[in-house]
């Protein structure tokens, strides 16, 4: 892991990194303070200083995205350069808090690249004594969900069946409100289906830290569309929590039970 961390010199361009707020002014070399967050992530008991940076490209999009790191105690800083297939963003933005039982805060970066489900990746990493260590990576939530099982079935009458079998449990979603969609082709004029036809999940979610004890570590709650005949045709969403096992290094769901929020 050492490989992928830097003291750094400092920063390129006009970009103040010691100002009070991100510069959004023009930038000769085009690398900007993104965003700033301040608290301990080293362990050593000193608030530390976390910058979110990149280079701007067209239309606000911002690229070669990169966590600096100003050490509270020692004044140093230190660069963490993201993956270069997930380095790219609109308003990307940082999160700290203890994800793992530790004394320090984890550091949460979360980066939109937009399109029809309006994706977002994410990392969440450890610093403790200035050694990163990724505790999320952008694409594990697909390894974490896939082997729970859930299943998307059109049913007759109009109502659509989401279930794990894994977890045991299921729920129904009315559709009749589209009915002048489906009318035809899904189902027939007495709502009956005119032929098998799965939804299904996408599995890329949108992760927001969550604490309802103050005294424990922070969980992930991710929601994750639930489409129907396509990306657009969106029935809801499917809602779990996750927390940080750090026996075994991963993601637990965290209770064992999933939710069905509608849209």
């Amino acid at each position: 892991m050492n490989n992928y961390i830097k003291q750094a010199k400092g920063l390129c361009g006009k970009t103040d990194i010691y100002g009070g707020g991100i510069q959004s002014h023009n930038n000769t070399y085009g690398s900007y303070m993104l965003d700033k967050k301040i608290g301990d992530v080293n362990g050593d008991g000193i608030a530390d200083i976390v910058y979110l940076t990149g280079e701007r490209g067209n239309y606000n999009f911002y690229e070669d995205i990169k966590i600096v790191i100003q050490d509270g105690r020692t004044m140093q800083r230190y660069v963490i350069p993201l993956s270069t297939q997930y380095n790219k963003a609109y308003n990307p933005w940082l999160f700290l808090g203890n994800f793992t039982t530790g004394s320090s805060d984890d550091i949460m970066v979360s980066l939109p690249v937009g399109g029809s489900g309006a994706l977002t990746y994410y990392y969440i990493i450890s610093f403790r004594e200035n050694r990163p260590r990724y505790i999320l990576m952008p694409e594990q939530f697909v390894d974490l969900t896939t082997p729970l099982g859930i299943e998307i079935k059109y049913m007759d009458k109009y109502r659509v069946l989401v279930e794990s079998p894994r977890l045991n449990i299921s729920y129904v979603i009315d559709v009749k409100d589209r009915k002048e969609l489906y009318e035809g082709w899904i189902y027939d004029k007495a709502g009956k289906l005119i032929k098998p036809i799965d939804g299904f999940l996408i599995y890329q979610p949108h992760l927001n830290p969550i604490r309802t004890d103050g005294l424990q570590p922070y969980r992930l709650m991710a929601q994750q569309d639930i489409a129907g005949t396509s990306h657009a045709d969106s029935l809801g969403y499917l809602i779990t929590y996750w927390g940080f096992e750090k026996s075994i290094g991963n993601w637990v769901l965290d209770p064992e039970y999933f939710f069905v929020m509608l849209g």
